[in-house]
């Protein structure tokens, strides 16, 4: 008695669905393939006085291309595109042009991913220039610690909190009309290139 109520239950449902009104169809029978969306892009742009002798600049690109490399299957299945640039600033309006504070500075979308910027000493870039020169960079403090380059956990957590915040609209950070005084010292006595001839 029992099996015929449930039978009767499950014939009372219409033949093509619940009855909830929902269509049940499968979606490849009949459909055209849906356009695919946009894709959204996320600027990653790592922003240096030196990629070749700065202690802090070189390793902090280096993090910074490997969290990228990591997260590209993750922002390709979200329909986001990492596009990772690197900016070597060479002259003071250069640095006032692309609003650098401090070296060196990784912006997604434009935003600062360190709001909060220190620095200390950093000899290598004090090599770079004629007199030695002081010259403080970036340090990064993640997690109660300090690191003299931006490290790799800090750098995924960061992108990955702006891939969730896609639909931000980016910032355009506007030109500086002096730079700081870290900046300023190093442009001035920094070493001019030597030539080959």
């Amino acid at each position: 008695m029992e099996n015929e109520k449930n039978k009767e239950l499950f014939t009372m449902a219409p033949e093509d669905g619940c009855g909830c009104g929902g269509n049940t169809t499968d979606a490849t029978e009949g459909d055209t393939a849906a356009e695919p969306a946009a894709k959204k892009v996320l600027a990653v742009e790592l922003l240096v006085i030196d990629l070749t002798t700065c202690k802090r600049c070189v390793p902090t690109g280096d993090q910074l291309q490997q969290a990228v490399r990591l997260l590209e299957p993750v922002a390709e299945s979200l329909g986001i595109e990492l596009r990772h640039r690197q900016i070597v600033v060479q002259t003071p309006q250069e640095a006032k042009d692309h609003a650098l504070l401090s070296s060196p500075t990784i912006r997604l979308n434009g935003r600062d991913i360190e709001q909060d910027i220190r620095e200390s000493l950093c000899e290598s870039c004090g090599d770079l220039t004629e007199n030695n020169t002081l010259v403080d960079c970036r340090e990064w403090h993640y997690r109660g610690k300090v690191y003299p380059a931006a490290p790799l956990p800090l750098l995924v957590e960061a992108i990955m909190a702006a891939m969730l915040t896609i639909d931000e609209p980016p910032v355009i950070p506007q030109p500086l009309d002096a730079l700081p005084e870290n900046l300023e010292r190093y442009f001035a006595n920094k070493k001019l290139p030597m030539s080959c001839c």
